[in-house]
């Protein structure tokens, strides 16, 4: 792991204990937090390790949380059980998707266009059909008892840490793949996909895993935040909101790391909910102003984003200083 990584690491791990003693309101924001940051880190393995980038996150959002939803709804079926069953359908409409888009060559920001077609075709198919309450939505029964097994507590604390949870599992998948020879592979179509092809890479089954491992986690992010809701409606989970910001925190944490995405989500989605609790009733839209100029100086001080900046200054750094010592000794 990379120095600016380390630090970004315990920097998140004392963010996450923060919360505990900041009351119910921020414990929400702390759980909804942690859930854009694990689906944030889910976007980043398929955006910014292999470059495989995607606008239609919602899809795999809404495929979680509408299967663990129904199954539960309609068959009793735990709500871990039913976010498995998500996670499996989602990485298979993931790596369809992605050989979709190998088989036909449609890569960049074609490709990317494609799962946003993906997505909104979902979203208007789950709106009008009325077996999945249409537009209506579905309202989940709160499954009994209160536990862990069901996925339902008593306090916000039990949610947080399973939200958590979800993202350490992102963080363990990104940092397995990162450091596997997967992600050098990878890290080879990304940057020149015909050069990694001539070295006997196949650009078809770095899409493919990449979208697949993506689409699971996410869907993972989408089941538990439905049963935290115990409500799930087209909009909210196949709606384009999700992906906007997921690709916004990336991209001011830093695309690519493994943990800019959890730093930029870390960052942003706190200050949001603090300036629309102290400036929204007061001058409306003062606080999309502020949250607006934030976006914009982080983006002008790191354009490579916050960890990757941060890295890159640590190296500089520690080069001169390597330079000055070794001008001493001479």
């Amino acid at each position: 792991m990379k120095k600016a990584e380390f630090w970004a690491a315990g920097l998140v791990v004392a963010a996450c204990l923060a919360p505990f003693a900041a009351g119910r309101y921020w414990l929400d924001v702390a759980f909804m937090a942690a859930v854009y940051a694990g689906v944030a880190s889910a976007w980043n393995v398929a955006a910014g390790f292999s470059g495989t980038f995607s606008f239609g996150h919602g899809l795999f959002f809404g495929i979680g949380a509408y299967t663990s939803a129904m199954l539960f709804s309609a068959l009793g079926i735990s709500p871990w059980i039913g976010l498995a069953a998500g996670a499996a359908l989602a990485g298979a409409a993931g790596a369809a998707i992605g050989w979709l888009g190998t088989r036909y060559r449609v890569g960049g920001l074609s490709f990317a266009v494609l799962t946003l077609a993906f997505a909104e075709v979902a979203l208007l198919f789950v709106s009008t059909f009325d077996p999945l309450g249409a537009s209506r939505g579905i309202s989940i029964a709160p499954p009994q008892p209160p536990g862990l097994l069901s996925m339902q507590f008593e306090s916000a604390a039990g949610f947080f840490l399973v939200a958590l949870g979800f993202l350490a599992l992102c963080q363990a998948v990104a940092w397995a793949i990162d450091a596997a020879p997967l992600g050098y592979r990878y890290r080879a179509v990304r940057e020149n996909e015909t050069a990694a092809q001539a070295m006997g890479v196949s650009p078809a089954l770095v899409r493919m895993s990449a979208m697949a491992a993506t689409g699971a986690l996410t869907a993972a992010g989408g089941s538990i935040y439905g049963f935290y809701l115990l409500f799930v409606e087209p909009r909210t989970f196949f709606g384009p909101d999700v992906t906007i910001k997921v690709i916004l925190f990336a991209l001011v944490g830093g695309i690519g790391t493994v943990w800019g995405p959890v730093v930029g989500t870390a960052l942003l989605y706190p200050a949001g909910e603090w300036l629309r609790a102290v400036f929204g009733g007061r001058v409306p839209g003062l606080d999309i102003l502020v949250y607006g100029s934030l976006v914009i100086g982080c983006c002008l001080a790191f354009p490579t984003g916050i960890v990757g900046g941060v890295g890159r200054r640590l190296a500089a750094r520690a080069g001169r200083g390597g330079g000055a010592g070794g001008r001493t000794a001479g």
